[in-house]
C-alpha cells in the first residue's frame, strides 16, 4: 500500500491548504436541540466554545501524527470522534485512523473508516479524499468492482488525476494492459509535475512489456 502513503501524503497538503484558507468557521460541530433551548448569543458562545475545544484535540493529533506517536494520535483522533461527530474534524480524524489501519495491515477497518467519511462527510473536500483512499484500499483488498464504483463518480479538477490513476490500477489489476495503458496516459495529463506523476509515469512504463 505504498501508493496509499504517498498518496496521503499529497492530498493532506490540499486539506492543509483548505483548512487555512476556511479556518474552523467551515468546521460543523455538532447541532443538537441546543439552538432551540438556548438563546441565540448563548449559542454563538456554546458553539465558538466547543470549536475551540475541538481544535485544541485537532492539534494534538496533528502534532502526535508528525512525532509518530500513534498511541496519542489514536487518543486524540477517538476523541473527535465520540465528541464532535459530524464535524470536520471528526472526518479528518478517521482519515488518520485509517492510515494507520493501513500500515497495520488492517484494510478492512480502514475500508470502514474511509467508508464513513465517503458517504457522509462534513464538506465535499474530505468526501473526494476519502473516496480515492476507499478505492486504493479496495484494490488492495481485492475488490476491484467496488474501487471502480468509487472513482466512476464526478471529481472535481484537483482530484481527477488521481482517480484516472486508480482507473488504471483497476484494469492493470484485471490484466487489461491497454485499458490501464489509456488510463495512466490520461492521468499524466491531468497531474502536475511532482512525486505523483512520476509514479504514475512508472507504471506506464511497467506496462511496455506487457501486450
Amino acid at each position: 500500500m505504498v501508493d496509499y502513503i504517498r498518496d496521503e501524503e499529497e492530498q493532506a497538503e490540499r486539506i492543509k491548504e483548505w483548512w487555512q484558507k476556511y479556518g474552523i468557521a467551515a468546521v460543523i460541530v455538532i447541532v443538537l436541540a441546543v439552538g432551540s433551548l438556548l438563546g441565540w448569543r448563548q449559542w454563538q458562545e456554546h458553539s465558538a466554545g466547543e470549536s475551540g475545544k475541538a481544535s485544541v484535540h485537532y492539534e494534538t493529533m496533528t502534532q502526535a501524527m508528525a512525532a509518530g506517536n500513534d498511541d496519542q494520535l489514536r487518543s486524540a483522533a477517538n476523541t473527535l470522534i465520540e465528541d464532535y461527530d459530524g464535524s470536520a474534524y471528526a472526518d479528518i480524524a478517521r482519515l488518520a485512523l485509517a492510515r494507520l489501519a493501513v500500515l497495520d495491515g488492517d484494510l478492512n477497518s480502514a475500508a470502514e473508516l474511509l467508508g464513513t467519511v465517503a458517504d457522509d462527510p462534513a464538506v465535499r473536500e474530505l468526501e473526494y479524499t476519502a473516496r480515492l483512499r476507499l478505492a486504493r484500499v479496495q484494490v488492495g483488498l481485492g475488490d476491484l468492482d467496488a474501487a471502480n464504483e468509487q472513482i466512476s463518480r464526478t471529481f472535481p479538477k484537483a482530484w481527477q488525476g488521481q482517480a484516472l490513476e486508480l482507473k488504471g490500477d483497476i484494469a492493470s489489476a484485471r490484466e487489461n494492459w491497454d485499458a490501464a495503458r489509456a488510463a495512466y496516459g490520461d492521468a499524466l495529463e491531468a497531474l502536475d509535475e511532482g512525486a505523483s506523476r512520476d509514479r504514475v509515469q512508472m507504471k506506464l512504463d511497467d506496462l511496455k512489456s506487457q501486450s
